[in-house]
């Protein structure tokens, strides 16, 4: 089983990682944690499989030099779509957190996870101890560099393209668990549509 969780900061993807690794007994990839490494580290260097989720890095003051990095250079991106591309086509029970894997990679059951913008901006906040309005403003400026990127290098537009999704599912209005309940009932469901 190949498992891609996809969504915008805050939208709870790497929540839903952690709880359906435990239901699917499946290895975590986190895409934003190696690309945190990759800001410091060669790949060959990285242990893709410990890489942590990147909660918080994007907010501090390295994550935003590594944001401004990546805009100007963007071999960063694609150093690790390459080697997340290489995960999804060599290795099975695994559950992958991209933004860009949804789109290149033509294995896995591929989910969405959404949130109106200011609930997302509260979750940070209140996770990081931030104000909302600080948040705000850094995901939208991180959302602009991140689409920007993904339509130069792949074509696609980051949060208005949903064509590669199996499950869509707004968790503005549930939690986590409700959240995983939802996507495990329909990844069961559309298994056995597959069968």
């Amino acid at each position: 089983m190949i498992i891609i969780v996809s969504g915008l900061p805050g939208s709870g993807k790497s929540s839903l990682v952690e709880l359906l690794s435990q239901e699917f007994k499946l290895k975590k990839i986190f895409a934003s944690g190696i690309l945190e490494e990759l800001g410091r580290k060669k790949m060959q260097e990285i242990h893709v499989e410990n890489a942590e989720k990147g909660q918080g890095f994007w907010e501090s003051k390295e994550g935003k030099q590594l944001m401004n990095k990546r805009t100007n250079d963007t071999s960063l991106d694609k150093t690790l779509d390459e080697k997340l591309l290489e995960i999804a086509n060599t290795q099975d029970n695994v559950i992958l957190d991209s933004r860009t894997m949804p789109w290149l990679s033509p294995k896995g059951i591929k989910i969405w996870v959404d949130a109106s913008e200011t609930v997302r901006a509260q979750r940070i906040a209140e996770r990081d101890k931030l104000k909302t309005s600080e948040v705000l403003k850094q995901m939208q400026e991180r959302l602009k560099t991140d689409q920007q990127i993904y339509k130069k290098l792949y074509g696609f537009d980051l949060g208005k393209d949903f064509s590669p999704f199996h499950i869509v599912i707004n968790n503005e209005t549930i939690g986590k668990k409700e959240t995983a309940e939802l996507v495990i009932k329909k990844i069961k469901q559309f298994q056995k549509k597959t069968k």
